[in-house]
C-alpha cells in the first residue's frame, strides 16, 4: 500500500509536465502555485502533495473504492477545497480546460493507485 502511495504520487510529476504541455500554462491547482499561495514557497507545494498524495492513496487502498469512482470524488472535493482553503481561485477563474484537467488528473491518480 505504501509503495503504491509513493509510486502513484510520483507519477504526478510526469502528469504536470504533460497538463503544462496540454494548456499552454501551469493549472490552478498546480502544486507549486499552491504552495505559494498557502506558504508561499513553491517547494511547500511539492511536500504538500507527498504528504496529501500518499494519504489519499492510502485512504483509497483502505476503503477498497474504484479507481473510476474514487478520483472524480477527489476531484469534486478539491474544487471546493482548494478555493475555501486559499490554495485556488475560485473555479470559475480557472482557464479554459483546468476543470476536465482535474478531473483526469485525479482519476489517472486513483488509477495509478489501483494498478499499484
Amino acid at each position: 500500500m505504501i509503495r503504491a502511495a509513493l509510486l502513484a504520487t510520483l507519477a504526478l510529476h510526469g502528469l504536470d509536465a504533460l497538463e503544462r504541455r496540454l494548456l499552454g500554462h501551469a493549472p490552478a491547482y498546480d502544486v507549486s502555485r499552491l504552495g505559494r499561495r498557502l506558504f508561499g514557497s513553491a517547494r511547500a507545494g511539492k511536500l504538500l502533495r507527498w504528504i496529501y498524495g500518499s494519504a489519499l492513496a492510502v485512504v483509497q487502498c483502505r476503503l477498497r473504492m474504484p479507481a473510476l469512482l474514487f478520483g472524480p470524488l477527489v476531484a469534486v472535493g478539491e474544487l471546493f477545497a482548494m478555493p475555501g482553503a486559499g490554495a485556488t481561485p475560485e473555479p470559475r477563474k480557472w482557464k479554459r480546460g483546468e476543470v476536465p484537467l482535474l478531473f483526469a488528473h485525479a482519476t489517472a491518480f486513483a488509477v495509478a493507485v489501483e494498478l499499484l
